[in-house]
């Protein structure tokens, strides 16, 4: 058994504290994306932006599920203007009906892949449809993740 700790000596009583809690801690495995999750949010509270500036992170939730395999994540909308800026998720199987613009609209293809009718989209590929055009169809065989500035509220089918 060991002596008590001299109450009088702070570094004594602070090595047997953390000693003590060091013995109690038991180890925990933790996943890639909870790993992830806390880096990027001890980097955001350690280093701000810069002043004038937004950072929109991933991790910080906010995103919703309008329809199933469908996940979205809005991060800037300008009703002044009547333009967005979002993440959108589509899964396997999800077909957006084919739609027109009023304003310009840019597809930028993060991971994944989907087709505009024939056409594929690759990641790293950017889709711009000006004002007044037409989308075929979208499907997505396998996942894809987008960056999508465009109109709002996004046309109907």
């Amino acid at each position: 058994m060991s002596t008590p700790p001299d109450m009088n000596d702070d570094d004594t009583l602070q090595d047997e504290l953390f000693a003590r809690i060091g013995a109690a801690v038991r180890p925990m495995e933790v996943d890639e994306s909870r790993r992830r999750s806390l880096r990027e949010r001890l980097r955001s509270r350690i280093a701000p932006p810069p002043d004038g500036t937004t950072t929109y992170r991933v991790a910080d939730g906010g995103w919703f599920s309008p329809a199933p395999n469908v996940e979205m994540k809005m991060l800037r909308l300008d009703e002044a203007t009547g333009t967005s800026e979002m993440l959108i998720r589509l899964g396997p199987g999800v077909k957006v009906p084919g739609h027109s613009h009023r304003k310009e609209e840019q597809m930028v293809i993060l991971e994944g892949e989907c087709h505009l009718g024939e056409h594929l989209l690759r990641a790293g590929d950017t889709h711009v449809a000006p004002p007044g055009s037409w989308h075929p169809p979208i499907t997505v065989l396998r996942s894809v993740l987008m960056l999508l500035r465009s109109e709002y509220p996004l046309p109907a089918g």
